[in-house]
């Protein structure tokens, strides 16, 4: 990642474009010796999609973190939603900056149904299973939802990492390495269902 903060990116899609979805400004990260983020910034306007683009190993999934609040950036700034997240002093907490995020390993947790996975991440309240059941449908996992994890494929694996990130309605939704385990007619419906 070795954007420069005078090369900015900005994708927008024309909805609040006031106040981008996310603004990152000269965000670094480094592991001891290894430089793993160097100066990224961009913005991604609310209704975007943007891609990250590099090899392995170039910082795409740190880059991500920083956003998510699961790694703290050494230097620079994060904006989601017009709030500070990070700016040198002590960063808002992952559970309070409204981001999805839809790991490489999906990261569901093996001893819940399908149905208690994706609950896990909507927010409590009397429209919680109807909430469940919606991002079940939009994923195509709505008769599922008594599965456990291991019984799944790996394309429904991700998808119902996918139903978690979205159940608590998230601001920004990031996604590393989406939809790869996604045949081309359910990749494409997703993505434009998640927009």
């Amino acid at each position: 990642m070795a954007a420069k903060p005078q090369e900015s990116v900005r994708a927008n899609a024309g909805l609040g474009a006031d106040v981008p979805a996310v603004r990152c400004v000269g965000l670094a990260k480094r592991f001891g010796a290894t430089v793993a983020v160097r100066e990224a910034s961009f913005e991604v306007g609310r209704g975007a999609l943007m891609a990250l683009l590099g090899p392995s190993g170039g910082g795409k999934t740190t880059l991500l973190r920083m956003i998510a609040g699961f790694e703290s950036p050494d230097e620079g700034s994060i904006e989601i939603d017009g709030r500070t997240m990070v700016n040198g002093r002590t960063p808002v907490p992952p559970e309070q900056r409204r981001v999805g995020m839809v790991f490489q390993d999906f990261a569901l947790f093996p001893h819940l149904s399908v149905r208690d996975n994706v609950a896990f991440g909507a927010p409590k309240g009397p429209d919680r299973d109807e909430r469940v059941a919606s991002v079940l449908l939009l994923v195509g996992l709505e008769s599922s939802g008594e599965r456990m994890p291991h019984q799944l494929s790996g394309g429904e694996q991700q998808r119902v990492a996918l139903a978690r990130a979205l159940a608590p309605r998230p601001a920004v939704v990031l996604l590393d390495e989406p939809f790869s385990n996604l045949d081309a007619a359910l990749r494409a419906r997703v993505r434009d269902e998640v927009r």
